[in-house]
């Protein structure tokens, strides 16, 4: 089986990861998957909903391939490349014109992160665990994942959750509003298929078209208050810093980072 699949039923899309044995962590060819699936999906107009979920009983997604990830760390240059798939795939996902719900039925670090914000909804189930963990790299999280982020859960929250590279369980993360719902894992097809149901008998244009004005103003407010040129280049600069070779290296040799 694919590592990324992409299935319709009717109006319904049903995208998964397919790497339980791995956590369902990411590669460059599973981004790229996620990104070609999106692109069929948005030139198709029967489609009302996307369901994105993961095999397995253990995590959503674990984040980036470790063996992959490995062979960049010593390669700025390509693990910026990496990112730059990522994010353009995370942007296809946020932007299609109809209803998505992220399916996250256990561990949702870094990359899993990512893509279950880009969606509309995230039912996850009540063992799910929540982390973003740039700053343990010396990294950065990118301005879009980080616009996402403050705008489900407020700047305070996000300084937590990126400052400190901080775990949180499935109910605080529905406090502060980063997942919809929270559910026993028995019933997480169950509350998923009631929302899609939900969702089915509005008007799909409206959905549409009220996703777009929604993601109008989000990015008029970033585009305000922001000067993107010059905090895209601190993210850049980031897989050249000193902080990077040392969480790198940590990262390696599995020990805490001593960042100065």
């Amino acid at each position: 089986m694919s590592t990324v699949t992409l299935n319709i039923k009717g109006k319904v899309a049903y995208l998964s990861l397919n790497r339980a044995e791995k956590y369902n962590a990411l590669t460059q060819e599973m981004w790229q998957a996620i990104g070609d699936a999106c692109d069929a999906l948005a030139q198709d107009q029967s489609i009302r909903v996307l369901v994105l979920s993961a095999q397995g009983d253990k995590a959503f997604c674990a984040g980036a391939d470790i063996q992959e990830l490995h062979s960049m760390l010593s390669n700025p240059d390509a693990f910026a490349a990496s990112n730059e798939i990522v994010q353009v795939a995370q942007q296809k996902l946020a932007a299609l014109p109809f209803a998505t719900i992220a399916q996250i039925n256990g561990v949702c670090v870094g990359g899993g992160m990512g893509l279950a914000m880009c969606c509309d909804f995230r039912i996850a189930v009540n063992s799910a665990s929540f982390a973003i963990t740039p700053s343990k790299l010396g990294l950065l999280y990118s301005l879009a994942d980080t616009q996402r982020l403050v705008d489900l859960v407020g700047l305070p929250r996000a300084k937590e959750l990126l400052y400190l590279g901080k775990k949180i369980d499935a109910s605080t993360a529905a406090s502060w509003a980063l997942v919809s719902d929270v559910v026993e894992r028995e019933v997480l097809n169950t509350a998923t298929d009631t929302l899609i149901a939900q969702i089915l008998s509005v008007s799909g244009y409206s959905i549409s078209g009220t996703k777009r004005s929604l993601a109008f103003l989000c990015e008029a407010n970033a585009q305000a208050s922001n000067n993107k040129a010059a905090i895209k280049q601190l993210f850049d600069d980031a897989f050249h810093g000193e902080d990077f070779k040392e969480g790198a290296a940590a990262f390696t040799e599995k020990r805490p980072a001593r960042f100065r």
